[in-house]
C-alpha cells in the first residue's frame, strides 16, 4: 500500500490548501484507492480499481518542476461531474491510474 499527501504549492495564493496537506490522504491499494478528507468532520471514498474509467491529470509549469498534478477520475456509472478530484497530489499517479485502466482492459 502507498500513501499520497497533497503537495504543498507554496507558489499558489490562489489556491491555499495547506490544511489540505494535513487533512487529506489517498491511499493506493493493490485492487482499490481510499481517498480519506476531513480534520473534525471526516469522510472517505473507495473506488475499486475495476470501475475506473478514465482520468485526467493537468500541470501547469511550477507542477512539472516539482512533480505535482491534478487528477479528475470518472468511474463507471457516475454521473457527469467526476467521481474524485485530487489537487496537487504526486505526478506518480499517473502511472498508478495508467495501469488500473490497463488491467481492467485486459
Amino acid at each position: 500500500m502507498q500513501s499520497f499527501r497533497p503537495v504543498i504549492r507554496w507558489w499558489s495564493f490562489v489556491k491555499m490548501r495547506l490544511v489540505a496537506h494535513f487533512s487529506e490522504v489517498l491511499e493506493v491499494h493493490p485492487d482499490r484507492l481510499v481517498f480519506r478528507r476531513g480534520l473534525l468532520s471526516k469522510s472517505e471514498s473507495v473506488l475499486p480499481f475495476s470501475r475506473i474509467t478514465n482520468y485526467s491529470a493537468d500541470q501547469n509549469v511550477l507542477d512539472r518542476i516539482f512533480g505535482a498534478a491534478d487528477y479528475r477520475v470518472e468511474t463507471a456509472g457516475s454521473n457527469i461531474t467526476p467521481e474524485l478530484i485530487l489537487t496537487g497530489y504526486s505526478a506518480e499517479l499517473r502511472n498508478i491510474f495508467a495501469r488500473a485502466l490497463n488491467r481492467s482492459a485486459s
